[in-house]
């Protein structure tokens, strides 16, 4: 689910979504410590989101160049849907209205990043990327798996860099697939230590922050559509990812309270 998700609308929403987020932020921060704890907990997601990314994301690449709008309604979706459980974990140790200032500083740095990135590239078509580009643009890709609610995909989208990208990763071009990985490494590790400590200090002003990328990521996935039945069909398809994803929250979450009880 975290590697359709780092696709799409960022797994580290989902990741929230499911309770993993927290601990795998510690881990990445230190792998080190407890480290066959570590292992065993995080290779089964470390496996999912990979096998994940090499069976979707021709799929993906090939849905946004064909059903753009429809896609874009899919990723809609799949933020919505996500939204209800944030604001429920971002509440868990109690509301003061000052979380709403770091809600409207996410919102504003995330327009910002998207107009810098649309005026640089929007509507071009990258037939080559330089090695210091991909390593930038793996940079840009993590910030947005990582960081929830920080969907920079659309970022990618915007300057052209997606389509090829992808492709170089389909046909295990590694003259992509290493300085994409480098710039992805470097920013995922710098950003879980730095996560882990918003969490543990600034825990209601941290999630409040993450609804703000999330719904900024709700205006920037709006689509262009074509015709009248293209906005139906998006609307079915947006409800039906939402649902799909809320299902998801609810039964993760009941099955959990049940083995709490168990446990009792």
């Amino acid at each position: 689910m975290c590697g359709i998700a780092a696709l799409t609308a960022g797994a580290g929403t989902i990741a929230i979504v499911l309770g993993i987020y927290d601990k795998c932020m510690k881990i990445i921060a230190n792998p080190f410590k407890n480290f066959k704890e570590n292992l065993r907990y995080i290779w089964p997601i470390l496996l999912g989101i990979l096998f994940s990314v090499a069976c979707c994301a021709g799929l993906i690449a090939y849905l946004l160049a064909n059903y753009n709008a429809l896609t874009m309604c899919a990723f809609l979706g799949i933020i919505i849907g996500g939204i209800p459980e944030l604001i429920a974990t971002a509440n868990k140790k109690g509301f003061d209205k000052k979380y709403l200032i770091s809600m409207m500083v996410a919102l504003v740095i995330t327009i910002i990043m998207t107009i810098i990135a649309s005026n640089t590239k929007e509507g071009k078509t990258v037939e080559y990327l330089s090695i210091p580009e991909l390593i930038v643009y793996g940079a840009i890709y993590a910030w947005g798996a990582v960081m929830p609610g920080m969907t920079t995909i659309h970022i990618l989208i915007f300057m052209g860099v997606l389509a090829p990208i992808i492709e170089g990763f389909t046909a295990l071009n590694f003259a992509i697939i290493v300085p994409f990985g480098i710039g992805y490494i470097a920013i995922a590790l710098t950003t879980a230590n730095l996560i882990t400590y918003l969490f543990n200090r600034f825990y209601g002003m941290t999630y409040y922050a993450i609804i703000g990328f999330s719904i900024t990521s709700l205006v920037l996935f709006i689509p262009k559509f074509n015709n009248v039945l293209e906005i139906l069909l998006g609307i079915i398809v947006l409800v039906i990812f939402a649902f799909i994803i809320f299902a998801i929250t609810k039964i993760d979450k009941n099955t959990k309270q049940t083995k709490e009880k168990v446990d009792l």
